[in-house]
């Protein structure tokens, strides 16, 4: 990853705390990155490590070959081929902490009212909705594709300049400590916390730490700034608490009487959703009952940042979301791509919308493995399986390590085996369903991003 920063090395050593070994501060820097196949002009080299590589390897290729005129280092060894090509290295605790010193040293030049979305599932839907509705009042800024990590937030902030006035910015997590880094980092004037689920419990633990970590946002705010909030979710109390101790106010959002936002009504159809809201219907054009949540998150967000409803539901009437996140295909027979990722909290809520949007007509979930559920997978496998085997689809079939999970799960709760499969391979699972799909039967196709299940829906839509 790549951005445009104009700077000096002695400027970027001050910014991250760290200490040029070798080279002059007076070097001019024009690009940051930490790919070292994307480089631009007078680049400063950030090394990443990561699970499987460490970007210090290429440092000095990258110096002797004269590629860049500055690095970063948090380990030494480098210093001879930073003397011999003339390029500053500077020495630093954490590259990748340092990269973030530099994204938060750049959007405090700026002063956009900036809305920090986190939660287990919708981040991306919400802030594009979010992003939607407030461009239809400012210039606004937001992370592009899934830049939502601390490589990616930094780079997102690095984009901003005098000319934005709103920003809204997404952050990920797997471990405790990234959303409090990110949201230190952006500084938000509004965070939103989506919801709570099962989400990353290989690496967390347990939901209520899932809430802590998602409430590390609040680390980042203002006392007396406020945090919207999903009324709705699980551990909703953990996130009251922690806000109350810091002096956080709430706006909460959702479906239930005690919400400070609520819609009036909402209807879901395969082509929009409608959610009806101080009189104002705003028609989006997103499946699912999720969806009815992330429209109230981001009306939410238009009522903090004083835009008129109806211009909110203007901006929504034209959305485009993402890929892969609860697509519509239609062919003779209607698929539902829902393949970008999975988790029980999203499994259960595109189940759901299957049942409620399409009575009537014959429904087939095909459900691959929730990753990242640590010691509690088998367990969560087995409940969204029963909530599939209990909503009587005509037909299931499971793919993957969990399979046998999901179908112990669905005849549990009263699924007739024969309705139950499980594949070795995707392709057998799509050559199947070839055979057995019918005109306007409805087919979900789900699994986590590792995956692939879009190789499905490629083969059933080919």
């Amino acid at each position: 990853m790549k951005g445009t920063f104009k700077t000096t090395a002695g400027e970027i050593a001050a910014v991250t705390g760290g200490k040029i070994i070798s080279g002059s501060a007076d070097v001019i820097i024009e690009t940051i990155s930490t790919d070292s196949r994307e480089l631009g002009e007078n680049t400063l080299f950030i090394p990443i490590v990561g699970e499987t590589f460490d970007g210090h390897d290429f440092i000095n290729e990258l110096s002797e070959k004269r590629k860049i005129v500055c690095s970063l280092t948090m380990n030494e060894g480098y210093e001879k081929s930073a003397v011999d090509s003339g390029t500053v290295l500077i020495l630093c605790d954490n590259t990748l902490h340092a990269l973030g010193r530099i994204g938060k040293f750049h959007r405090d030049k700026f002063k956009p009212v900036t809305l920090g979305v986190t939660g287990t599932n919708g981040k991306t839907t919400t802030k594009e909705l979010i992003y939607a509705v407030l461009s239809s009042a400012y210039k606004t800024h937001k992370n592009i594709k899934n830049y939502n990590n601390e490589i990616g937030v930094p780079f997102t902030l690095l984009q901003l300049d005098e000319s934005h006035e709103a920003a809204v910015i997404e952050m990920g997590m797997n471990h405790t400590g990234e959303i409090e880094r990110l949201s230190l980092m952006v500084s938000p004037d509004f965070g939103m916390i989506t919801n709570v689920g099962a989400g990353h419990l290989e690496f967390l633990g347990s939901m209520e730490n899932v809430a802590f970590a998602k409430s590390e946002i609040i680390k980042g705010m203002k006392t007396g700034s406020t945090l919207i909030v999903n009324k709705d979710t699980e551990c909703f109390h953990i996130i009251k608490k922690l806000a109350d101790e810091s002096g956080i106010k709430l706006f909460r959002y959702g479906l239930g009487a005690d919400a400070d936002l609520r819609p009036d009504s909402f209807k879901l159809t395969a082509e929009k959703t409608v959610v009806v809201y101080k009189k104002e219907t705003v028609t989006v054009p997103l499946y699912g009952k999720h969806n009815v949540y992330n429209i109230l998150a981001a009306l939410s967000a238009a009522e903090m940042l004083n835009i008129k409803i109806s211009r909110a539901a203007e901006a929504l009437s034209n959305f485009v979301n993402v890929g892969g996140r609860s697509e519509i295909i239609d062919r003779e027979y209607t698929v539902i791509n829902d393949t970008y990722n999975s988790n029980p909290l999203s499994s259960l809520f595109a189940l759901e919308s299957v049942c409620e949007v399409f009575p009537g007509r014959r429904k087939i979930a095909v459900l691959a493995d929730m990753k990242e559920l640590g010691e509690s997978s088998c367990v969560y496998h087995v409940k969204v399986g029963e909530f599939a085997g209990a909503r009587k689809f005509d037909h299931l079939l499971f793919y993957g390590e969990m399979a046998e999970y999901y179908e112990k799960g669905a005849l549990s709760a009263g699924m007739n085996p024969s309705s139950v499969k499980i594949f070795d391979t995707k392709e057998d699972i799509a050559d199947y369903l070839k055979g057995y799909l019918k005109e306007r039967d409805v087919v979900l196709v789900k699994g986590s991003r590792s995956m692939k299940m879009e190789d499905v829906v490629n083969r059933l839509i080919a």
